[in-house]
């Protein structure tokens, strides 16, 4: 079964969250917004804007509101 559209859009912003955490802890990177969506936008294969608000709209799918 393939997995559904949403789901790889929700696992592709997981992913980029966790980048952006072992960054933080292992080089000592800071956590920021853009850092975050330069990472989604990687994951995503998306421009940076579309990734912002991909990033959003999960962030509001788990209760969490906007990013910015």
């Amino acid at each position: 079964m393939e997995p559904k559209h949403a789901d790889v859009r929700r696992d592709a912003v997981a992913t980029a969250a966790l980048i952006v955490i072992r960054r933080a802890l292992v080089e000592g990177v800071p956590v920021t917004r853009e850092g975050l969506v330069e990472a989604a936008s990687i994951t995503l294969g998306a421009s940076q804007d579309d990734a912002s608000q991909e990033l959003d709209a999960v962030a509001q799918g788990f209760g969490v509101s906007a990013l910015e």
